[in-house]
């Protein structure tokens, strides 16, 4: 089965309805981007738009994605969330300046996923806007009257659109002053138009290097289905709906209203420019009844009676390195990661920034438990931490020792300041693979070890 997988043009809201892809041509290069008319800046871009060229393919087929570089410098791509071959998972590639390369692997999962550029440091290339959407289509989806993706983002820019280095006065992150969704902000983004009685399947893609989005939605609920691309046992009802980075819901929306009313998904942060207007067209349909049946439990037997195979402490520090290889041996030339300077905050696990901190060691098909513990609240900005899980995904075991409200999947999991995450997962192919934090100024500060599958 061989279709064309990307747009001629770009939808700012982004339906998904007969947009199927087997073979993928990828071009990163810079374009100007207008994020809201006056205000156009220069992204780096797959296939010359922001969020790059969305990718939405079927659970089962095989994805062949051709990649060219014309970057100044070298770039790759990770599929963020998929289970993929090891040497197809992105870090471990290098596409030069004017390079080739094609990723294929089988897609074996399906939900909402994303790619991005994960060459080190990641920050510069991420923040100018390589990202994109990655959709791997449920046979259910095709029933919704609407099937939309909604990637957020920030960006930090003076008043005529020229990127700004570094962070704001009193900042440890880089955060933006510019908000978007699907690229655009404020009056450009295009509202998502509903019909009384209609149900519509809404996809959120938190693509900003450190901003957490909390997005309220008014005169209606979210249905939430799936975190990360799962589906929950137990969906739930909420006006509310909080993204960190790398993060991802799903979420369905009832059309309630009548023909010709408003509402509005709004940002906790309106002024910088998230919201998405919400418009009934004329008409009405009988209320369509949801698709979506809730799995089995997939919960690992007897997990919650198990301890914990590592314990990885979350913390920072000033000058924590101080060169070597600690261990990690062609790791560290192969990510491109080497020590930072000593003086500079550093990001640590187990008191140990990246390429010093020490693996975890694991088998290929075995269940591991290990607890994300965050004692990063000595500085005067405690900070939460989400990490991400390459090749994998894992269930939710504790939160802070408790039982989370109900059975989830993730492959990012927020650990807050001063509390503890128990994960659970199985590696199903053999490699080295990241777990790092996903607020990319800590990943690129040292929060990284590396999970070796044997």
């Amino acid at each position: 089965m061989k279709r064309l997988g990307f747009f001629a043009g770009f939808l700012v809201v982004m339906s998904l309805h007969s947009l199927f892809a087997a073979e993928v041509k990828l071009t990163i290069q810079t374009a100007p981007w207008e994020l809201r008319p006056g205000l156009t800046t220069t992204a780096w871009t797959y296939n010359g738009q922001v969020p790059g060229t969305p990718i939405v393919v079927e659970k089962g087929e095989q994805v062949t994605i051709d990649v060219l570089n014309q970057l100044p410098v070298a770039t790759n791509i990770h599929w963020h969330g998929l289970e993929v071959p090891n040497d197809q998972d992105g870090p471990g590639i290098e596409i030069a300046p004017g390079g080739r390369y094609r990723y294929q692997f089988t897609v074996r999962q399906s939900g909402t996923y994303w790619y991005h550029s994960h060459e080190r440091p990641v920050l510069p290339q991420l923040d100018r806007g390589l990202y994109g959407a990655f959709i791997v289509k449920a046979p259910e989806d095709a029933r919704y009257s609407g099937d939309h993706i909604f990637v957020l983002d920030d960006w930090y820019l003076d008043a005529r659109g020229k990127r700004l280095e570094g962070t704001d006065r009193g900042d440890m992150e880089r955060f933006g002053n510019v908000e978007t969704v699907n690229g655009k902000s404020s009056d450009a983004i295009e509202p998502l138009v509903l019909q009384t009685g209609e149900l519509h399947k809404l996809r959120f893609i938190n693509a900003s290097t450190a901003a957490v989005h909390t997005l309220r939605i008014t005169g209606h609920q979210f249905r939430i289905t799936h975190t990360d691309g799962h589906p929950l046992t137990q969906p739930f009802m909420t006006d509310v709906i909080t993204l960190s980075p790398g993060e991802r819901i799903d979420a369905e929306v009832a059309a309630t209203g009548a023909p010709g009313s408003t509402a509005v998904i709004m940002s906790d942060r309106p002024e910088l420019g998230i919201r998405i207007p919400i418009t009934y067209k004329a008409g009405s349909r009988t209320a369509l009844a949801s698709p979506f049946v809730a799995p089995a439990s997939r919960a690992f037997p007897r997990i919650k009676e198990r301890i914990p195979d590592a314990v990885l402490e979350l913390n920072s520090a000033m000058g924590m390195m101080s060169g070597g290889g600690g261990g990690m041996g062609g790791m560290q030339g192969m990510m491109g990661m080497g020590s930072s300077t000593s003086g500079m905050m550093q990001w640590t696990i187990n008191g140990k920034s990246f390429p010093d901190t020490e693996p975890i060691f694991v088998k290929v098909g075995e269940v591991v438990r290990v607890r994300l513990r965050n004692s990063d609240t000595a500085m005067m900005h405690p900070m939460d931490h989400p990490i991400h899980i390459h090749g994998t995904y894992f269930q939710v075991v504790s939160l802070n020792g408790q039982d989370p409200p109900r059975e989830t999947w993730k492959d990012t999991i927020v650990v807050p300041a001063g509390q503890s995450v128990d994960i659970a997962f199985v590696m199903k192919n053999a490699g080295q693979w990241m777990l790092h934090c996903h607020i990319i100024d800590h990943e690129d500060g040292g929060m990284v070890t590396m999970i070796e599958a044997r």
